[in-house]
């Protein structure tokens, strides 16, 4: 799931920021896994979520994808992605398609130790993992920090700099709150792996350093 792992920021910014993601496998569980991938879409919305898409459907959850319009169409899909802001919900779903048993790969995206963790917690061994090495090149051509750290949730590069940064400006100028500006954000990912909770607070903390 190389297109989630690259979200840049902090570690302390990053602790709630998790994406899972249900994926087939060509040729040995990719034919008409519609079922089984409607039990995980359950399980992952039994759970506090904040976001999921389609990039099928062309929109997210946040930009108004209805999660039963989504399952009439999983029938044809070989994966599903969803983004979460709290530890606790990722070990409930973790716990439940584990005691599921659908034989479907799950990968996690998060802080690394936090994932292991959760993955220890649950009874689970993690099978493999694949990190980030960072940023190489001329770093001086890119947008500041604080924008990075949202435009990196769309890891399909779907969300641009002028965006972020008009739509902050509108929150500075209190035209929008954080979170009305999150989902104007979010609407471009549309696989649905942008964390809208996330991003609020991250502009929240931008107006607190200008302040």
């Amino acid at each position: 799931m190389s297109h989630s792992l690259h979200r840049f920021g902090t570690v302390e910014d990053l602790k709630n920021d998790f994406c899972i993601y249900a994926r087939c496998a060509r040729g040995v569980n990719r034919d008409h896994p519609g079922e089984k991938l409607r039990r995980i879409l359950d399980i992952y919305l039994s759970e506090d979520f904040v976001n999921f898409g389609s990039s099928h459907a062309g929109k997210s959850y946040v930009n108004g994808l209805d999660p039963e319009d989504y399952k009439e169409t999983l029938d044809n899909a070989y994966g599903i992605i969803i983004s979460f802001a709290d530890r606790n919900a990722v070990k409930g779903v973790l716990t439940k398609i584990r005691d599921a048993q659908l034989g479907i790969s799950i990968v996690v995206s998060g802080l690394i130790d936090e994932v292991v963790n959760i993955a220890h917690e649950c009874g689970l061994k993690p099978h493999t993992a694949t990190l980030s090495l960072g940023i190489f090149g001329n770093k001086s051509l890119l947008p500041k920090d604080e924008t990075l750290k949202i435009t990196t949730m769309c890891g399909h590069s779907l969300i641009g700099t002028p965006l972020v940064e008009s739509t902050c400006e509108k929150v500075r100028q209190a035209k929008l709150t954080p979170e009305k500006a999150a989902e104007i954000i979010a609407k471009p990912c549309t696989c649905g792996i942008f964390n809208t909770r996330r991003c609020a607070e991250l502009i929240r903390k931008q107006l607190e350093n200008i302040n």
